[in-house]
């Protein structure tokens, strides 16, 4: 299944103890639970909520049951005054997801009181967990609260899901290779092998009527096509072979090996890759970005699959090519697997041959040529050290830069990002571990150090 509901689920709980209060206090509280509900929908999370307080270990065993069943990925525990924080703790320990503890700013109900025990509680019995307060207005209030909700989803939206890898290690990469059962581990990911040999049978079964119709469709949606039809031909059929492949096998994002052997032996998964990752329209309709990576980098998967999480956006797999010191300026480009969401518009989108150098083909292939659009963007890679995830962590500029030919690092057919870090570009390079660096458009370094804390994952953010 393709595109599968990217919504984050926020759980939320209204707290208060089971003591004898005066009904008009209790109904203070249970006014809180209207707003609470409001404030994080209009941060655009789907909230599931009973619409009862939570007031004693029956109502936390219910409602965490609930919750539990809906498969939230966040619980927000509103504290509205004075609470039995094992009740608390019952809810957390049900759903078994990070709980924001967030005590009810109000003078009336003190909710400050309940918020600080419960949240203390949590650490007592080292359940994962932060504390947050403000009113419902408050705009500080509601950007922490939406960092930390975005940051614990890039953990917990793992939990669960299936990935494919296709083929064995690309072109020597160790840093790109997974420890399968460390992934099944920490992040609750199974992981799945197939041969990529077996889609390049499967692509030669579709009829030609059914390639030629997605041809044309391209030939409106991009701004030309370059490429002999039967190199382009060769390049749908695998994007067929490999999208059909994910939904019958099930898989939730992918790596599929492609070089050094596949341009020998027929085309590449370029084409493939780019519609796959794209969140436009894919010649079949409108779809939610599908993780694809390239060269069998599980590690670049995993990365792109977290920043998807966060941002629900485009992801990019590319490579560092060259850093100018001087222009302050990083080129950033790979093969042809690159989304063409991240061009300015499709019609800024030119399919053309591809430039790799040491690789012989027996047709051909074919990639997006374009410059990536401006905007803030953010930059990321997990690798591992000694078996310990690491992930490098910083934010940036993408550029609108047209180079003269003697500028442009790389093959002059790829597709290109040019990226200003802000960070002092030296420090980027020491904390370089790898050739493939992925970004996503947006600012968000600071949901993606909530995610390592999550996960147990060392951020590197160089200064």
């Amino acid at each position: 299944m393709l595109c599968r509901n990217e919504k984050t689920k926020v759980g939320l709980i209204v707290t208060m103890s089971e003591d004898v209060w005066p009904d008009d206090f209790v109904s203070l509280v249970a006014s809180f639970i209207k707003p609470a509900k409001d404030m994080l929908e209009k941060l655009n999370f789907e909230v599931i909520t009973s619409g009862k307080l939570c007031r004693s270990i029956a109502d936390a065993r219910e409602q965490g049951k609930f919750l539990r069943d809906k498969e939230i990925d966040v619980l927000v525990n509103h504290v509205g005054t004075w609470t039995y924080a094992n009740d608390s703790i019952a809810v957390t320990q049900i759903v078994n997801v990070p709980v924001i503890v967030w005590p009810a700013y109000s003078r009336d109900s003190l909710g400050i009181a309940g918020g600080v025990i419960v949240r203390g509680s949590h650490e007592e019995l080292n359940l994962k967990n932060y504390i947050v307060y403000g009113d419902y207005n408050d705009k500080e209030l509601q950007k922490e609260i939406s960092v930390l909700i975005k940051g614990i989803a890039g953990a917990t939206k793992l939990r669960g899901l299936r990935f494919g890898i296709g083929g064995t290690r690309s072109m020597g990469m160790i840093a790109a290779q997974p420890d399968p059962n460390q992934w099944s581990r920490d992040f609750g990911i199974d992981v799945d092998g197939f041969e990529q040999v077996l889609l390049i049978e499967r692509a030669k079964k579709y009829g030609q009527k059914k390639v030629d119709e997605f041809y044309n469709w391209m030939l409106k949606e991009f701004k030309g096509i370059q490429v002999k039809k039967e190199v382009m031909d060769a390049q749908i059929r695998m994007y067929f072979a490999l999208r059909d492949y994910i939904i019958e096998r099930d898989y939730d994002f992918v790596a599929v090996k492609c070089l050094p052997e596949l341009p020998y032996i027929y085309t590449t998964f370029c084409l493939a890759h780019s519609l796959l990752n794209d969140s436009s329209n894919d010649g079949f309709g409108i779809k939610c970005p599908f993780v694809a990576a390239c060269e069998a980098d599980c590690n670049a998967a995993l990365t792109m699959q977290i920043l998807k999480s966060i941002s629900n956006k485009t992801s990019l797999f590319t490579d560092i090519l060259y850093l100018d010191y001087e222009k302050k300026l990083a080129t950033m480009g790979n093969c042809g697997s690159q989304p063409t969401d991240l061009a300015p518009s499709r019609k800024d989108v030119c399919w053309v041959n591809e430039g790799f150098i040491g690789h012989t083909f027996k047709i051909g292939c074919a990639c997006p040529r374009y410059f990536g659009k401006e905007g803030v963007v953010t930059v990321a890679r997990l690798t591992r050290v000694n078996g310990k995830y690491h992930m490098l962590v910083t934010s940036g500029n993408s550029i609108r830069f047209d180079p003269k030919p003697e500028e442009e690092a790389g093959s002059k057919q790829h597709p290109k990002h040019f990226i200003r870090f802000n960070c002092d570009d030296h420090n980027f390079v020491r904390s370089l571990r790898t050739n493939h660096l992925h970004l996503v458009y947006g600012d968000y370094v600071e949901e993606l150090k909530t995610t390592c804390e999550v996960l147990d994952i060392i951020p590197v953010v160089p200064k």
